[in-house]
């Protein structure tokens, strides 16, 4: 296949998160990680915070008017009430709202004064080991939430134990993300099966993808608890798990989308730990075509080549402005649009009244449509 010539956006979309004096928001702004859209709202998710930011479509085709959700208030945030829970992925499947943490160890930085440089961060690390999901009511408000059952042993959760059960990737997770360790980034979901993409470990340029089959959706809080605890749903329980390894020409999945009534996953591609390089869109075809994954089943290496659609990124080394990390698919008059959001955004990109980001909007090929 020819080189991808490099794409320009054909849209943009004028996100407004808070005044200029709001702090939450401007940090939500350079951290944004992951991000949903369904029926006239757009969901937000940081790397820095303990909350979503929802906002409503405007008349200019951008979306305002936001407003925070605490993820503490439905039993979704992980760790201690003062960390954070790196939040790296958010799908919309329904009226199910799913988020995932990066279930990841952070190194500080040479430079860092909240800690000893180039040392671990427990209390971060901690905070991300969270999977679940918020249900939606007619209205698009969260109503309960569900989180994958939490180990009451240790720092961790299901999921947690289910990769350390994998011998290819055992050896990576007491190893930091910007180290090429454990870094779940990439979300998507149908039913009660979900992709989850990670940025890291890349094995000899090989990516991965974990898929998830759960159980325990829509189960009622069995508790007894009254109040504020009837928002907390019965955990989720973790059935099987099976790993897919794709061919993304040694990049890493930095998030993952379902194709808008279709079975392909669009996949936002870039390069692992803190490198500069090349991001793609990719086209992985009907990944949920087969049937759930089986507990116990025998561990089998299969490397998938999705196809490259879009190169929307030289990755030239630069001032680390402008890194994509979030994926939200979209049909706009018969048209299918990808939306990327973008971590640390440059200048132009905040320009604006108040506190305000935008997003690249790329025309897709006509054949996904």
């Amino acid at each position: 296949m020819a080189p991808l010539p490099l794409a320009a956006p054909s849209l943009q979309r004028r996100l407004h998160l808070g005044d200029a004096d709001d702090n939450a928001a401007a940090d939500l702004r350079d951290n944004l990680s992951g991000l949903a859209a369904g029926d006239g709202w757009l969901w937000l998710a940081g790397d820095e915070g303990r909350s979503l930011q929802r906002l409503q479509a405007d008349a200019s085709g951008g979306y305002g008017h936001s407003s925070r959700i605490k993820l503490a208030d439905f039993g979704l945030a992980g760790g201690k009430a003062e960390g954070e829970s790196d939040l790296e992925g958010l799908a919309l499947d329904g009226d199910r709202l799913w988020l995932v943490g990066s279930h990841s160890l952070r190194r500080r930085r040479h430079d860092s004064d909240k800690g000893e440089p180039l040392a671990l961060d427990p209390q971060r690390s901690t905070n991300a080991q969270v999977l679940g999901c918020l249900h939606l009511d007619g209205r698009g408000f969260p109503r309960i939430g569900q989180r994958l059952r939490s180990n009451t042993t240790n720092s961790g959760d299901a999921l947690t134990a289910a990769l350390a059960s994998e011998p290819l990737l055992r050896p990576f997770l007491p190893i930091p993300s910007k180290d090429n360790g454990l870094d779940i980034e990439g979300i998507t979901a149908r039913g009660d099966r979900l992709l989850l993409g990670l940025r890291g470990p890349v094995l000899r340029g090989i990516a991965l993808v974990v898929e998830l089959h759960l159980a325990g959706l829509g189960e009622d809080n069995d508790s007894g608890e009254s109040g504020d605890a009837k928002a907390h749903g019965s955990p989720l329980r973790l059935a099987s798990h099976q790993l897919h390894f794709l061919e993304l020409g040694g990049l890493a999945v930095r998030d993952l989308a379902l194709l808008p009534g279709g079975n392909d996953v669009l996949i936002l591609a870039g390069p692992t730990m803190t490198l500069a390089g090349p991001c793609l869109l990719y086209r992985w075809r009907e990944p949920f075509r087969s049937d759930a994954p089986a507990a116990g089943a025998p561990p089998e290496i299969t490397v998938h080549t999705p196809e490259p659609l879009l190169w929307i990124r030289d990755g030239a080394p630069g001032p680390g402005h402008n890194k994509p990390e979030g994926l939200q698919l979209e049909r706009i008059d018969g048209h299918l649009i990808a939306w990327v959001a973008y971590d640390n955004p440059d200048p132009n990109r905040r320009r604006g009244t108040g506190c305000c980001t935008r997003l690249d909007g790329f025309l897709l090929p006509e054949a996904l449509g």
